[in-house]
C-alpha cells in the first residue's frame, strides 16, 4: 500500500499517486482538455487504460468529473494561458467548487498575474479603481463573474472604504481633480449616506474639494475650507483672496448630488460655515466724519414696536408680556446718528496654518447696544429701489439681532418681517395688514406701552 500511495502514475502534469491523479472521460471533456490537469497520460499507457476505470478507482484515481475539482484547483498555477483558465474556472463553477484556503483564494488575471480575491471587484461603473482594484468584468464573461462572486467572495461593487481609499490617493497626489471624477465620488457618497457612512467619511477625509475654476478641482484641508452660507462674506473674501476657500459643488446641480444635500454632508463631516468662522470687528467712526443726531422717531417708528411685540407674543416664541416689553425697551432710548460716509467693518478668518485672512467691508447700519446708539449711513435716494432694499435689509438685520440676541434661531424670521415693513416705510395700515397676514397680534399690555413711545 505504501508503494501505491507514491507518485508512480504518469500524468500530463508529471508523476502523481493514484489519489492525486484523474482519469479523463467524455464528461471531463465537456469542460477540459487532457492537459488541463493531472490526467493519466493515455499516450504513455495506451487508450485501453480507460477500460480499467473500476480498477483505477479502487486504487484511488479520481474517475468522476464532479469529484475532480480539488485536484484541478490544485494545479491551476501550472497554466499561463487565458483560454485554459476560462476552461478551468468554468469547470470549477459547474460543480460549485469553493476555495478552502487563503492560498486558493487567488484569481488569475490574463495579464499574467495572480491577485487575491479581496483585491478584486466585479464591476467598476465609475471607472475609478483601475489602479486600486482588479476589475474582473474586464477579463471574464458574465457566468464566471457570478462564480467569482459566490465562490471567492469577490464583491460586486467597490465599497465605501474603497472609495475613501481612492480619495486618500487623490489627497496625497496634490494634483487637480477632474470634475467628472469628483462628481462620481460624491454621487456615490450621497447615495450611500447614513449614520455609519457619516462617521466613516468624517474620520477618513482630511481634505475636501474647493471651487477652483476650469483648471480642475483642488483638494484642501477641511479646516481651511468653508461653506458660503453668507453671500456678502463670500463676495468679500473672493475679491481679496487669490485662492478659493469655499467648498465645491457641481454647477448646474446634478440629480445624483443635490446641492443642499452635498452642503449638508460637508457640514456633517466637519466643514464650517463662513458665518460661524469669521470674526467681525466694527470700527469706530473717524473724528473727521460728519455725524448728525436725529430724533429716534425718524428711524424707530411706533409701527416697528408694534410689529416686534406681535412677533414676540406669537408662536414659537410666545414671550410673556413683561419679557417682551423689556426686550424692546432699549429701542425707546436709542440715539440715532446719521453719517455721510459708509460705516466700515472688518472681518478676519483664522486658518489652521496660523494664517489669517482679513477683509474690509461696509454696512448701512450699525447698532451699538452698549451705548444705545444706532449709526446709519445717509440713504442715497438717487439709488432708487436698490438703495431702499439694501437699507431695509441692513436695518432689519441690525434690529432683529439686537432684539432676539439670546434666541438666534429666530433672528432671520424677525429680520424678514422688519424688512417688509421697512420697504412699506412702516405705514401703520400697511404694517397692520402685514401682521394679520402672519397671524400676529398685540395685547393690552402692549397697547399701554405703545402709548408711551
Amino acid at each position: 500500500m505504501k508503494k501505491v500511495s507514491q507518485p508512480w502514475i504518469k500524468t500530463h502534469a508529471g508523476y502523481w499517486s493514484p489519489k492525486e491523479s484523474l482519469l479523463f472521460d467524455s464528461k471531463f471533456g465537456l469542460y477540459l482538455k487532457r492537459t488541463d490537469g493531472p490526467f493519466i497520460d493515455e499516450e504513455f499507457y495506451g487508450t485501453k487504460i480507460a477500460s480499467y476505470k473500476k480498477e483505477l478507482s479502487a486504487l484511488g484515481v479520481i474517475v468522476e468529473a464532479e469529484k475532480g475539482c480539488p485536484l484541478i484547483a490544485g494545479h491551476l498555477d501550472i497554466h499561463d494561458e487565458t483560454e485554459a483558465f476560462v476552461r478551468l474556472y468554468n469547470y470549477l463553477s459547474e460543480f460549485q467548487w469553493e476555495p478552502d484556503t487563503d492560498a486558493a483564494r487567488r484569481i488569475w488575471i490574463p495579464k499574467g498575474e495572480w491577485v487575491r480575491a479581496d483585491e478584486c471587484v466585479i464591476y467598476d461603473k465609475d471607472g475609478l479603481f483601475g489602479l486600486q482594484l482588479t476589475v474582473l468584468e474586464k477579463h471574464y464573461e458574465h457566468k464566471l463573474l457570478l462564480f467569482f462572486s459566490s465562490a471567492f467572495g469577490v464583491k460586486s461593487h467597490p465599497s465605501v472604504d474603497d472609495y475613501l481609499k481612492v480619495w486618500k490617493v487623490w489627497e496625497s497626489s496634490g494634483s487637480a481633480l477632474s470634475h467628472a471624477d469628483c462628481c462620481k465620488f460624491w454621487s456615490y457618497i450621497s447615495k450611500h449616506w447614513n449614520s455609519k457612512t457619516e462617521k466613516t467619511v468624517a474620520d477618513a477625509l482630511v481634505k475636501v474639494p474647493v471651487s477652483s475654476g476650469s483648471e480642475g478641482i483642488l483638494l484642501c484641508y477641511k479646516s481651511d475650507v468653508f461653506i458660503a452660507d453668507d453671500l456678502h462674506l463670500k463676495y468679500l473674501f473672493e475679491q481679496s483672496s487669490p485662492e478659493s476657500i469655499f467648498v465645491w459643488y457641481p454647477q448646474p446641480s446634478l440629480p445624483s448630488i443635490p446641492r443642499s444635500k452635498l452642503l449638508d454632508i460637508y457640514r456633517r463631516i466637519g466643514v464650517r460655515t463662513i458665518s460661524e468662522s469669521v470674526q467681525k470687528e466694527e470700527a469706530s467712526l473717524a473724528d473727521d466724519v460728519e455725524a448728525v443726531s436725529l430724533p429716534r422717531e425718524k428711524l424707530i417708528k411706533k409701527a416697528l414696536f408694534r410689529l416686534i411685540l406681535g412677533f414676540l407674543a406669537a408662536p414659537p416664541m410666545e414671550m410673556e408680556a413683561e419679557k417682551r416689553l423689556e426686550a424692546v425697551q432699549f429701542l425707546v432710548n436709542v440715539t440715532v446718528v446719521v453719517t455721510a460716509e459708509p460705516i466700515s467693518v472688518s472681518y478676519s478668518l483664522p486658518l489652521s496654518s496660523w494664517k489669517v485672512l482679513n477683509v474690509r467691508g461696509s454696512q448701512k447700519i450699525r447698532f451699538d447696544r452698549d451705548n444705545s446708539k444706532i449709526f446709519t449711513q445717509k440713504m442715497d435716494k438717487s439709488g432708487g429701489q436698490k438703495s431702499m432694499f439694501e437699507f431695509a435689509t441692513s436695518f432689519s438685520q441690525a434690529i432683529s439681532e439686537s432684539v432676539v440676541w439670546d434666541s438666534t434661531d429666530h433672528i432671520d424670521s424677525l429680520s424678514e418681517l422688519i424688512k417688509v415693513a421697512a420697504l412699506l416705510n412702516f405705514k401703520e395700515e400697511a404694517v397692520d395688514s402685514l401682521m394679520k397676514s402672519k397671524n400676529l397680534q398685540i395685547f393690552m399690555e402692549d397697547e399701554e406701552f405703545l402709548r408711551t413711545v
